[in-house]
Order: C-alpha cells, then structure tokens, then sequence
C-alpha cells in the first residue's frame, strides 16, 4: 500500500514538473540537481562589479581593497588595476567601463595597455551597461538619475529621473530594452531605447519580493508587516530574456515578460549579495558578490554578452 501511494506521489510530481516546463521558466528550468553554491573568493574587503567577457572570464572589484580582480573559468582571483569600481562593464570595442563614486567619475579601463581614460567628471555614479551601439548608462543613486554617455560624441545627458535609488541595470538580449532596478523600492523599471539613445515606455515591470520585518505588528488575516525595501542592486541577463537581480533576500529571477520565477537564497547568510553575472565555461555559472566573498552555481541558461558585434 504505501509503495503504491509513493509511486503515486512521485507520478504526481513528475506530472506537475511536466506541466511546469512546458510553458514557465520558473527555477525548475534554471538550477540543476546537485548543484549549489560554491566558494570563488574570500577575504576581500567588499565584493561588486560583478562583469564577464565573451570568454568567460569573471571579474569583480574589491571597494575596500581598491581592486578589480579577473577570475579565469577554472583560475584563482588575479589583480589587473589598483582600481575600486562598484559598476564594471565590457563596451563593444573591448574595454572595461567603470563606475568609480569615490573619485567622481566614469572610466574606461584598457586590460592590455593598462589605460585609464576618463570619460565623465563630476559625477556620482553607481552601476552602469554599455550597448553595442555606444551607449553608456549609469545609475546616479544620490540624484534619482540615469545617466547616459556617447562613446562616439563624447557627450552626456541625464535620460531619467525619478526612480527612488536607482541601483543596477542590465540589457535585454537584442539590447532594446534597459532594466534598473530600485534599492529602497519593489520594482525594477524598464524602458525601451530610442535609436538615439534616449529612454521611452518608462514601466514597473517586476515586482521584486520583500524582506518581512521582524519588529513589524503581524495580524490575523492580514499579510506579513513586509519592509518597503528590496535592497534591488546588481543585475545580469541571459540569452533567453531571464533577468536576475540581487536583494536583500537573495538573487531574485524574472522571465522576460516580467513575471517572477523564483528566489536564489543567500549563499552566504547574514549578508545580502550586491552584484551578480553569468561567467565561467560557457557562461553558465551564476557568480555573485557577496560582502567579503564571491560564489557560483552552475546553472541552465548563458550570460549576454555585449563586448563584440552581434552576429549577422
């Protein structure tokens, strides 16, 4: 009796995960059995920038320790600037955009000469992402700003306000679209990109989940006493349309219609993770920044990656 009841359960399951991939990219479709959390780095002062490039190769910034590190596929972490950035991203002719906030600026970053152009002075800036078509956006946290840089002009302009604390972006896929999310915010906004550049559609897309405060009045019938902040920071895309988002609960996942897939809890607890890339052999490891560490899951999707022209 009881095996035949367990068979059942287990035919129930099976029929329920079925259903599930045929038509929902929840976490059934993205993590793999077995696989977990494993540890890449450890003792930096404090991890962000999280970024990769066409091989592979993960690359993170120690804030405190005024470092950008390269982490090959299977390799050990290699410091390549005495340079702290909380935002790095590749531009499409191949070099390492930077926010630096402590110095005010926005720099290019050339890996083989070593070279630090400036590009913008006088700014505060976040995060940031580079399009193909030499677009540089980047979050102004303090001024509720996004701001946009033309490679090709050498000019810049602010494209949105209004966001409460506006943190990490990221692109779509074929790039028409920018996410941002919000710190102090549930939602991550959306916008598509003009030709020119400019920013349109402005939208809440996805509704990131709360933490629940713990010192909140908890009622009968009601729902939780949920914070108002997500702590929505670093984001990455994957060539599917997925998003993924860093919070105060964990890396959070969303299709490309904006709908919630699931929650990647903590890798290490205690901590809220800041940044997060798809990087590694084939660009199917989830690599986070996590306070004083960095770590990676292996997983069923593959990072964008904007550095070289799309193919024709």
């Amino acid at each position: 009796m009881f095996r035949h009841l367990a068979i059942l359960l287990l035919a129930a399951v099976l029929s329920a995960h079925a259903q599930d991939l045929a038509g929902d990219l929840t976490l059934h479709r993205l993590l793999i059995d077995g696989e977990n959390w494993q540890l890449v780095a450890d003792g930096i002062g404090f991890a962000d920038g999280a970024c990769a490039d066409a091989a592979g190769n993960f690359y993170f910034s120690d804030l405190r320790g005024n470092a950008i590190y390269k982490v090959a596929p299977d390799g050990q972490p290699e410091k390549i600037f005495d340079e702290a950035a909380s935002g790095l991203k590749f531009g499409p002719d191949g070099r390492l955009f930077a926010c630096q906030g402590a110095k005010k600026r926005i720099v290019a970053l050339d890996l083989a000469s070593k070279a630090i152009e400036v590009l913008a002075e006088g700014v505060t800036p976040n995060d940031l992402v580079v399009t193909q078509r030499g677009h540089l956006y980047a979050t102004l946290t303090r001024t509720q700003q996004v701001l946009l840089f033309d490679l090709k002009t050498k000019t810049r302009r602010v494209v949105d306000h209004g966001i409460t604390t506006p943190n990490g972006l990221t692109l779509s896929p074929d790039q028409g679209t920018l996410a941002v999310s919000d710190y102090r915010g549930e939602n991550v906004w959306v916008f598509r990109i003009e030709p020119d550049g400019t920013l349109s559609a402005k939208a809440p897309c996805m509704t990131m989940r709360l933490p629940i405060d713990s010192k909140g009045q908890f009622r009968f019938h009601h729902p939780p006493p949920y914070l108002k902040e997500s702590g929505g920071g670093g984001m990455t895309s994957d060539t599917i349309g997925r998003y993924y988002v860093t919070t105060t609960l964990g890396v959070q996942v969303f299709d490309p219609t904006g709908r919630f897939c699931g929650l990647l809890t903590n890798a290490h607890p205690g901590h809220a993770p800041t940044n997060c890339v798809l990087a590694g052999t084939g660009r199917a490891w989830l690599y986070v920044t996590q306070h004083d560490k960095v770590f990676r899951r292996k997983v069923q999707a593959t990072g964008n990656v904007f550095e070289a022209a799309p193919a024709p």
